[in-house]
């Protein structure tokens, strides 16, 4: 006798972690995937074929300029292999500039970055360099007026995320850009968050850069982009010809024409007035479900997002809401992607005051688009389920 198990199809509430591909980019590799002949030329060559994928990225760098701002120059965008190596990139051209030349050079960032960007902190303290963290409030606010008592004549660089991706909690940019003005400080933006949630102007913004990650918008995974204000230098980390010699290695074709035609597709201003409602509304229907009671809405009273939900049960571990949410048919995520399967408390949330049982038990939803209310629904239902579940379980161990 054979036994079925039908399960059912997951219900995806993890886009901060990747989005879908949106149609418009899988109509556009398509034909390149399809080609009788299997080529994906290589736009270095100077080949007829070379030319045509020339052609191809030199197009999608301007889809990708025009969604970034009316004056952005597309000769200022650098295509990278992902949003961790664009962070990554954007820091070490600054601040091993300043090595080289025999400086010790001072950065000032946020203590709630991902993770890309923290990991260059040691990189930087092991070769002599300094780093000073802006404290961040308890809804999630990075203190941009704090930079004025972090400053020292070495200080270098400034980073920042824009958007929170555990929190969704949105930076207040146009502050961070007077104070790194008036001390004439570089200033690096990661955006990867807030592509296509928030309308961008990168012409006018004045950051000198700024960087992005392809799979956040419905791109394929893979690439991703640095967008240099005219007159600031990027040293390549992998050296070449390719991107003007600012990025060497072949260009990934297929990610770059995906990039091109999802930024073509961007509208945040519609997409914020579909999504923020089902936001609202679901986080509301939580709030009222008694089995639910003491839940912690993370940022709640900050600008946020509009798809972003940060939910803390103390006394529940995330990681196991998140496995018992999965078996119910809704996938979440435990915080950041990148810190799944390590059982650590959420460095966000600790930076925000939280306490460690607190940050170990957060969960993150991120809305993709519009999703019908029944689902949100359900959602809540499975979510009270596990959580009281989850609670008697902990309280008789």
């Amino acid at each position: 006798m054979v036994l079925i198990v039908e399960r059912r199809t997951a219900i995806y509430l993890d886009a901060n972690a990747g989005a879908p591909l949106k149609p418009a980019a899988i109509a556009a590799i398509r034909p390149l995937l399809n080609s009788e002949d299997g080529l994906l030329p290589n736009p270095s060559s100077i080949h007829a074929h070379g030319r045509k994928a020339k052609r191809w990225v030199a197009e999608a760098r301007e889809k990708i300029a025009a969604s970034l701002g009316s004056s952005v120059d597309p000769e200022q965008l650098v295509f990278t292999s992902s949003g961790t190596e664009a962070n990554q990139l954007a820091i070490r051209s600054v601040l091993e500039a300043r090595l080289e030349q025999g400086g010790r050079p001072h950065w000032i960032l946020s203590p709630i970055e991902h993770d890309s960007t923290l990991q260059l902190v040691d990189w930087l303290v092991k070769r002599g360099g300094g780093v000073s963290f802006l404290p961040v409030d308890a809804q999630g606010r990075i203190e941009v007026s704090r930079i004025s008592d972090l400053f020292r004549p070495e200080t270098a660089l400034v980073s920042v995320v824009w958007v929170n991706n555990e929190t969704g909690v949105i930076a207040d940019i146009p502050a961070l850009i007077q104070e790194t003005e008036r001390r004439k400080i570089t200033l690096h933006l990661d955006a990867a968050q807030a592509w296509g949630k928030l309308p961008l102007d990168l012409g006018s913004l004045g950051a000198d850069l700024v960087t992005f990650s392809g799979h956040k918008i419905g791109a394929l995974a893979g690439i991703g982009l640095v967008s240099i204000r005219r007159g600031t230098a990027l040293h390549g980390l992998i050296r070449g010809k390719q991107e003007k010699g600012r990025r060497g290695g072949t260009e990934n074709l297929l990610g770059i024409v995906s990039m091109g035609a999802a930024a073509q597709d961007l509208d945040p201003v519609a997409w914020t007035k579909r999504v923020s409602p089902l936001r609202d509304r679901l986080q509301s229907v939580i709030r009222q479900r008694p089995g639910l009671a003491g839940v912690q809405i993370n940022g709640e009273e900050a600008p946020r997002v509009a798809n972003t939900l940060s939910l803390s049960f103390e006394g529940v571990g995330g990681d196991g809401l998140v496995m018992a949410l999965d078996l119910a048919g809704y996938s979440v995520s435990a915080g950041s992607a990148c810190s799944s399967g390590v059982l650590e408390p959420s460095h966000v949330l600790l930076a925000m005051g939280r306490t460690k049982a607190q940050a170990v038990s957060a969960i993150r939803v991120s809305l993709v688009d519009e999703v019908p209310l029944p689902v949100l629904d359900g959602f809540a239902d499975a979510l009270e389920k596990v959580v009281v579940r989850a609670r008697k379980s902990a309280a008789t161990e």
